[in-house]
């Protein structure tokens, strides 16, 4: 046997560091072999048995012809060789061997070791071998040939003794001959990379036991043939069977080889790896199983991975060529071999399959090499079933990647979604839980999840009554009816009352419900507005009914007796319709100046601002409340400047006073005062009311909020007061706030910004305020 490969193996990243560029551990595992081939050599060469007669003599064949006839041999037996790979690692099987024992069985020692070694240069000059490679053969076989040498001499006894101690003596021979040189490679194809020494060695061991027993056989009926030249050419029967049996064995050994790279394939595939690592994967194994120096996948998208031998760890990018779309149109057919002008530079012969799942054709894979080996038919046997497996997976990949993205997608949705989302199965047991849910309810996700739905909520009908909310929804589900919408009212775990509207979507199979998507829509603030309209109208209606009955009753008295009434009575009617006229239009004002506000027309638009004294106003506010004079308690203090509307601030404070009466007890005293808080100028109006609870201390600024119910409100107004109050007090660049205690009254005051002196500084009142008295 002899030993090499097609490419320049690299050593490890770490010893080509360390190493000059034209060496590597594989030149000095090399060096080592040649040196010991020399000592061998030597000292067969120098040995006093060096002398001696051959073992067998032909009579016929002896000196100069037997020396040119086996050296001619010995070159043939080495060109007739048989490959075997291992990994990127090819092993050449050859005749060589029983061509050796030959020359040593009928050439005195030193022709013997000569005549083999030259018959060795003479093939690889002949076949052009790498000298790197041609030194580590020359090398191994020199330490072989004189390990046989010294072996069967030792062993044989007399020379032309043909018998079995002769035999034994060659066996013993060979089977040194075969233990170094497979030795020799096994070491050589570790430094290489192609596996570890052990294993090779493992792998050999049949293969050397065939090869030790066809040499010796292939030898000895040689040398018989020999002695009888009538019968030499039968010679070559036996070298054809030994020849066809190595091919057996070496086919055998491929076969194994590639269904272990399949089976390996199958494997990582199995596990669900990731694109680039398949196409990896199937890139090396298809290149190594089928003994190939280059291996190309061609995507349809246009991109083009390769991995060569020539020190490719990992496939690389390359861009896409018209000779690849060649390949792949060509491939789109079905698997078939390549050749001539549609290959790659440097490529001799080829193989491409179509990649082709599914889903339909998405490129093909190209197995090239760049020697005469041939690529046989049944080869894309092997190739095109794993391409489809490749296609596949990356199919399944790419499917899987949209898969995730879909889904991402739906739980961006199902999480952001603004409504509560839930997932029933067919029992009723929470299987999804959105975190609008979770807010909507008082459940979280924790807790609903695997608990069934009429656990996790305490819900009602409209009319009030306790229901299942999954029962509720399964009793109007039917697979006829799949889509039901329910209206029900939950109660979360601290009390609060939310109105949802469950939309059930169920699904059905032949034994019942499977499951139940269910979007949940908060209602309650629809609920609360349309309750804010009727009340709004109710409001409204009882607000304009009480100034329009007096003003109706009077006028129709002063129609009917006008001109008979006293004087007295008349005035006092003629006033109850004016009082209640003016009643009217701050009402019709109200209802305008919110829609303005409502409608994002600035306040600010209709107020004039100038500089004005704040306690001034205060006073003027107070005076449209004659009648309840005796219960307003304001003593007037130093003056306090502010910029302001005048006309808006008699607006609010008049608000505000009326309120305070309203919602204080009849004999109560409502309190009204001026501060100054830093920049600000402020009036309080403090009542002894019932107070407002802390969760409506904000609400009471929105339109038609009121604290009482309005069905059985005990005192009247649209709600749209101090609303509107709040909007000019913040158009005037101030505010309008409340503190209340329940029980004790509240505190309403109204903010503004102290007038500006010439340097732009607020100027400050000239002593104190005007404190409540």
């Amino acid at each position: 046997m002899s030993g090499g490969s097609r490419r320049t193996a690299e050593g490890g990243a770490a010893a080509r560091r360390a190493l000059p560029r034209w060496w590597s551990p594989v030149h000095g595992t090399v060096a080592g072999v040649g040196g010991a081939g020399a000592l061998a050599g030597l000292w067969v060469l120098v040995a006093p048995s060096s002398g001696a007669g051959p073992v067998l003599a032909v009579d016929w064949l002896g000196g100069a012809l037997a020396v040119c006839v086996l050296t001619l041999v010995t070159c043939a037996a080495e060109i007739a060789a048989v490959r075997l790979r291992h990994g990127d690692e090819t092993e050449e099987i050859t005749l060589l061997d029983p061509a050796v024992l030959l020359n040593v069985l009928l050439l005195p020692p030193r022709q013997a070791l000569l005549v083999s070694l030259a018959g060795l240069v003479l093939a690889y000059v002949l076949r052009r071998r790498a000298v790197v490679k041609a030194a580590f053969n020359l090398g191994t076989y020199a330490v072989a040939t004189s390990l046989l040498i010294v072996l069967l001499r030792a062993t044989a006894g007399d020379a032309g003794r043909t018998d079995l101690r002769l035999v034994a003596a060659m066996v013993l021979g060979t089977a040194g001959f075969v233990a170094v040189n497979v030795l020799f490679l096994s070491l050589l194809f570790a430094v290489r990379g192609a596996g570890r020494p052990l294993a090779l060695i493992r792998e050999d061991l049949r293969l050397s036991a065939l090869t030790l027993g066809g040499t010796v056989g292939l030898a000895a009926t040689t040398v018989a043939l020999l002695r009888t030249p009538t019968f030499l050419p039968f010679a070559a029967l036996p070298s054809a069977a030994l020849t066809y049996a190595y091919r057996a064995t070496v086919t055998e050994a491929e076969e194994r080889q590639r269904s272990s790279r399949v089976l390996a394939f199958s494997q990582i595939l199995a596990a669900s790896p990731g694109r680039d690592a398949a196409v990896s994967a199937f890139l090396r194994l298809v290149r190594e199983g089928f003994s190939a120096d280059d291996a190309l996948a061609i995507f349809d998208s246009g991109e083009v991975l390769a991995l060569s031998g020539s020190g490719d760890a990992e496939p690389r990018t390359l861009p896409m060529t018209p000779l690849h779309r060649e390949l792949s149109r060509l491939a789109a057919d079905g698997a078939l071999l390549v050749g001539g002008d549609r290959l790659p530079p440097g490529w001799t012969r080829a193989m491409a399959a179509p990649l082709d799942g599914d889903g339909g054709p998405v490129g093909a894979v190209v197995v090239g090499r760049r020697d005469s080996a041939p690529l046989r038919p049944r080869d894309l046997t092997v190739l095109s079933p794993m391409a489809s497996a490749l296609a596949e997976a990356l199919g399944r990949e790419q499917h899987l990647a949209q898969l995730v993205e879909e889904t991402s997608k739906l739980r961006a949705v199902v999480a952001q979604s603004g409504d509560g989302i839930l997932v029933l199965d067919g029992d009723g047991v929470v299987q999804l839980w959105n975190p609008a849910l979770a807010r909507l309810s008082g459940r979280s996700e924790e807790e609903a999840l695997g608990r069934p739905l009429g656990a996790l909520l305490e819900t009602r009908d409209l009319q009030g009554n306790p229901v299942d909310a999954f029962a509720e929804g399964l009793r109007l589900l039917s697979p006829a009816t799949p889509e039901v919408a329910v209206d029900l009212e939950v109660t979360r775990p601290d009390g609060e009352r939310r109105s949802v509207r469950c939309a059930h979507a169920a699904t059905f199979d032949e034994h019942g419900l499977v499951r139940d998507v269910v979007n949940v829509h908060d209602l309650t603030r629809e609920r609360q507005v349309e309750r804010l309209k009727s009340d709004f109208v109710a409001t409204v209606s009882h607000e304009l009914r009480t100034p329009i009955t007096p003003i109706k009753g009077y006028a129709d008295l002063l129609r009917r007796r006008g001109d008979g009434l006293p004087a007295q009575k008349r005035t006092k009617a003629l006033d109850v319709i004016a009082d209640r006229a003016a009643h009217l239009s701050r009402l019709v004002e109200d209802l305008l100046l919110a829609s303005r506000i409502s409608g994002d027309q600035e306040p600010v638009r209709s107020l004039v601002i100038s500089e004005t004294e704040l306690t001034a106003l205060v006073t003027r506010a107070i005076e449209d409340f004659s009648a309840d004079a005796d219960r307003l308690r304001y003593t007037s203090g130093p003056p306090v400047r502010v910029d302001c509307d005048p006309t808006r601030v008699i607006q609010v404070l008049t608000n505000l006073v009326a309120n305070a009466l309203k919602y204080s007890p009849g004999t109560s005293v409502v309190r009204l005062g001026v501060t100054v808080r830093g920049d600000r100028g402020c009036v309080e109006v403090r009542d002894q009311g019932r107070g407002i609870p802390a969760d409506e201390l904000e609400q009471v600024f929105e339109k038609f909020h009121r604290v009482e119910d309005p069905m059985v409100m005990s005192t009247s107004g649209t709600g749209l007061g101090l609303y509107v109050a709040r909007h000019l007090a913040r158009g005037m660049g101030g505010d309008l706030t409340v503190d209340s205690v329940l029980g004790q009254g509240s505190v309403f005051t109204l903010h503004l910004p102290l007038a500006r002196s010439d340097g732009g500084q607020p100027t400050p009142p000239p002593g104190g305020s005007a404190p409540l008295s």
